[in-house]
């Protein structure tokens, strides 16, 4: 297929190709109405025009460059993961990633304009997803730009967007724990309505709808949004892990099946280490299992199990699709990444 031209987009927007031109010139002193110009460039978004001196600019740039926007601590190790996954797509494709400190998305934006960089990665996380200006400024200008973990893959935005299948992970502990004879799972989750955790939880559910061998109760960590911003900026979780452990400690009082066949799930994985130094102190045939990877290592803990997320190949395939975007004028890829189960 030939990649749209002026005349294309003429022809769609109803004006001549003079008026195209001058409507995707962002140096054109031209006095077009606002109205118009803002038509031609719906057009080329929607056909997929890049301008010629765009796509030769682009492939003889040489910043080969590409701006990370991540307002989350790099301490934390599943950004920290994410990251060196898309410096290593990054690199593959010859290019180094750049973190952008700065919460102002625009300086992102104006800096692959002005050629310090080849293109943009977002890093979502929670509810944050693409704010709708970066969005909007990336359709406008054409920016190679790619999105990780937002929630979107399955939904084709018209960039780049590589997310993770959090109820796949449940899916997979899920079974893994039913195959080993347990009969009660209690699920461990934060205080969030997170785009994740409404698909791990809703996950979880339909899991066990068709296991009635298995019951389900569900204890709450009492982590808020609020609470888990003061942890990022103060790296202290030890008062949060003592009051979780308090709170195990009397759900296991709750507890009628045996240690065998009783299970403790946590959609995060920094929580494992408590939920299984807490259980396992009262019987060590508890089962725990993480929807994440934690700091444990399963071979070390008989009977413990994640599922293990593909962190740093959804940063390496977002990177490498941004690069081969800004490069090759190649299209967004949209991606779904299953977790393994380890352990």
């Amino acid at each position: 297929m030939n990649r749209p031209t002026l005349r294309d987009v003429a022809e769609r927007a109803g004006v001549s190709v003079s008026a195209v031109s001058y409507a995707l010139n962002e140096n054109s002193t031209f006095p077009l109405a606002e109205k118009t110009r803002a038509r031609i460039r719906r057009v080329a978004r929607e056909i997929g025009y890049v301008p010629n001196s765009l796509a030769r600019s682009l492939k003889n740039r040489t910043a080969r460059l590409v701006g990370v926007i991540l307002d989350k601590p790099l301490a934390n190790p599943r950004y920290a993961a994410i990251v060196e996954g898309l410096s290593r797509g990054a690199a593959e494709e010859g290019f180094q990633v750049v973190l952008l400190t700065s919460r102002d998305h625009g300086s992102g934006v104006d800096a692959v304009r002005g050629g310090q960089l080849d293109g943009l990665v977002f890093i979502g996380h929670d509810d944050h997803v693409v704010p709708e200006a970066l969005a909007a400024a990336v359709a406008e200008h054409a920016i190679p730009f790619g999105a990780i973990d937002c929630g979107r893959a399955d939904a084709a935005p018209p960039y780049t967007a590589v997310d993770l299948d959090y109820a796949a992970g449940v899916d997979l502990v899920v079974e893994r724990l039913a195959a080993d004879g347990i009969r009660a799972v209690t699920y461990v989750r934060p205080d969030l309505l997170s785009h994740a955790e409404r698909v791990r939880e809703q996950a979880m559910l339909d899991a066990l709808t068709g296991r009635p061998e298995m019951s389900l109760s569900v204890l709450q960590t009492g982590v808020t949004a609020e609470r888990l911003g003061g942890f990022e900026r103060t790296g202290d979780y030890a008062a949060y892990r003592a009051e979780l452990g308090a709170r195990l400690a009397a759900a296991l009082e709750r507890v009628s099946t045996p240690p065998a066949q009783t299970a403790f799930v946590c959609s995060w994985g920094s929580d494992v280490e408590t939920v299984l130094a807490t259980v396992r102190r009262q019987d060590p045939g508890y089962r725990v299992a993480g929807l994440n990877r934690g700091a444990l290592e399963p071979a070390q803990w008989p009977g413990l199990i994640h599922a293990e997320m593909p962190l740093g190949e959804a940063g390496r395939a977002c990177a490498a699709a941004v690069v081969r975007t800004a490069r090759d004028n190649a299209p967004a890829v949209h991606q779904m990444l299953p977790p393994a189960l380890v352990g």
